[in-house]
């Protein structure tokens, strides 16, 4: 509330609402909540290869599924977990055996050795997995307007 100065008469007490004071705390948690979304999503942020003929993968988002994730700097995480590189065949075994028939999905950044792929894949195949998808980053494709 605000006091309103003036003459006598005009003195009194106004019944206006001062908005300042909520619009400032309505920016510094609009501001918290911009600074704390990201840090929020879970997993391993790689920037995968684009494709135009990329197909959608059933069971990508199952908590069954397995994925296997190489980052930039070649470190490998199996279902957001850091695997070391002498324990990663023997994951691979375990996880075929409780998989079965299920696909193992594969992500890699584009930084990434074509190499280090590859050796992920013969590690994949050599533990038992027969399928194996490559995930991907479906491509826009642009409109034209003439």
């Amino acid at each position: 509330m605000a006091i309103s100065g003036g003459t006598a008469k005009q003195s009194g007490v106004s019944a206006e609402i001062n908005v300042t004071p909520m619009a400032d705390i309505m920016l510094v948690l609009l501001i918290i909540f911009m600074i704390t979304t990201p840090l929020l999503q879970e997993g391993v942020f790689v920037n995968k290869a684009k494709a135009k003929n990329a197909q959608e993968a059933e069971g990508v988002e199952a908590e069954e599924a397995t994925t296997v994730t190489v980052t930039r700097d070649e470190l490998i995480y199996m279902n957001k977990r850091p695997v070391p590189d002498e324990d990663l065949a023997e994951r691979l075994t375990e996880r075929a055996e409780v998989a079965g028939d299920r696909p193992l999905f594969i992500k890699s950044d584009v930084a990434t050795s074509y190499g280090r792929v590859v050796q992920v894949i013969n590690s994949a195949r050599d533990s038992g997995f027969q399928k194996i998808g490559l995930l991907v980053d479906r491509e826009k494709q642009q409109e034209r307007i003439f």
